[in-house]
């Protein structure tokens, strides 16, 4: 879970778009609340950690925080004095001044020098916050210029925006059940709410409406997602908004670009799912995605050890039964190394009732079942017999792909219509 921070950088009178350093911004508490109508105020921490990212040094001489003072919705405190400013830049010290609404630090010396890795923290602690809700426009100035030059002082400038919240307001824990999925799969997604006027989960191009909702199921999904869960609260005329995102990547994401170039070899097959069973399981450093990626320069390796009395599975499962005429296997590491010394190949079409395609008694590095006619199968399984160390397969191939080209030759695993003929060259 990330909550979404509202700031911008800008410059003033620089003839450079970057501002010298990039900000965070902390609170306590998170988020900032509003003070009672009447009792102790509520009071909060600003900490603004500034880094260099710039590859050069540069020279600062003053950094300045506007604070919105007043009581209004859009202000932040009613009293600036309230807080207390530190700096971590040695021999600075902050002077405030409630006309302006700024406190600025400077340095005795004149300025100090920030390298590249570098940074500063300017820390606002115990401000008292007013006690309307609303947002306020927190804005850091930084003066500025390359170390070592005589170039005038710039300006950099980064404005945040802080929301003031009621104290029965909450949003927390949004989360999917499951971060890593496959493609097609469903994201869970739950979180917890209270005290909002409006709850709605944005991502892609969908905005729904999830209030008093602590969990929402996104089916099919089919390329890593961001999900946005923004919370809105309304008092009187006034409003805040709070935004918490969460990533669900999907495995194999299907993809749209507009042009592509490919250097080596394509191949475009089927849709498929690949289960590795927990017995055998998988080298983190050998994928089992390697078995279709049509590269005999690749393999999938098991855990080594494995467990002895009992055999292992890798299955592809189409999802669904389709055609296949060929089924081509291909074991061991590119050296020979880690062959199974016992194995079959059996399919299905649900599941539970297996037909046997091929069966080895004896190390061998590849194996092949062909027909002439189409059989159906949804799942096509290797079983390995009791395997006593950890066995490699290069390619774990069932029908033929889509479409595969590399080097001199492409291959279509599909009928091929050419509207305008096709040419040879």
């Amino acid at each position: 879970m990330t909550t979404i921070p509202q700031y911008t950088a800008t410059t003033d009178g620089s003839i450079t778009s970057d501002p010298p350093l990039t900000f965070d911004l902390n609170t306590t508490p998170d988020p900032v609340r509003v003070s009672p109508a009447s009792g102790d105020p509520q009071r909060a921490d600003f900490v603004l950690v500034g880094s260099r990212r710039g590859p050069t040094t540069i020279e600062c001489r003053k950094v300045t925080v506007v604070v919105p003072t007043g009581e209004n919705s859009p202000d932040l405190t009613p009293d600036l004095a309230s807080a207390s400013a530190q700096i971590s830049l040695a021999d600075w010290t902050p002077t405030t001044n409630t006309a302006d609404k700024t406190i600025t630090f400077t340095s005795a010396s004149g300025s100090a020098e920030i390298g590249r890795d570098e940074g500063v923290t300017v820390q606002l602690m115990g401000m008292r916050i007013n006690s309307v809700v609303g947002t306020a426009l927190l804005r850091l100035e930084v003066e500025w210029r390359e170390a070592g030059s005589d170039d005038q002082w710039e300006t950099g400038i980064t404005t945040f925006d802080i929301g003031k919240f009621p104290a029965e307001f909450d949003l927390v824990g949004f989360m999917a059940e499951e971060l890593v999925i496959d493609n097609g799969g469903s994201a869970e997604l739950n979180w917890e709410a209270k005290g909002v006027s409006s709850l709605r989960l944005l991502y892609d191009a969908a905005d729904v409406n999830v209030m008093n909702l602590t969990t929402y199921t996104v089916k099919h999904l089919a390329k890593t997602t961001v999900f946005y869960l923004r919370a809105t609260v309304q008092v009187g005329n006034n409003t805040v908004e709070r935004v918490l995102s969460t990533t669900v990547t999907v495995r194999v994401p299907d993809m749209e670009i507009g042009n592509l170039r490919v250097v080596g070899s394509l191949m475009v097959d089927w849709p498929s799912r690949l289960i590795v069973g927990g017995l055998i399981g998988e080298d983190p450093a050998h994928s089992a995605r390697n078995m279709l990626d049509g590269n005999l320069e690749t393999y999938y390796l098991s855990e080594s050890g494995g467990n002895p009395s009992y055999g292992g599975t890798v299955k592809i499962d189409f999802g669904s039964p389709r055609p296949i005429r060929d089924i081509h296997i291909y074991l061991g590491t590119p050296d020979g190394a880690h062959l199974p010394s016992r194995f079959n190949v059996q399919h299905s079409l649900d599941g539970h009732g297996w037909r046997p395609l091929i069966s080895e008694i004896t190390p061998t590095p590849e194996a092949h079942w062909t027909s002439d006619e189409d059989v159906m199968m949804r799942i096509v399984q290797l079983y390995v017999e009791n395997p006593s160390s950890s066995i490699a397969v290069r390619q774990f191939q069932a029908g033929q792909p889509r479409l595969q080209i590399g080097g001199a030759e492409a291959g279509f695993g599909i009928p091929v219509t050419a509207h305008r003929g096709i040419t040879e060259g």
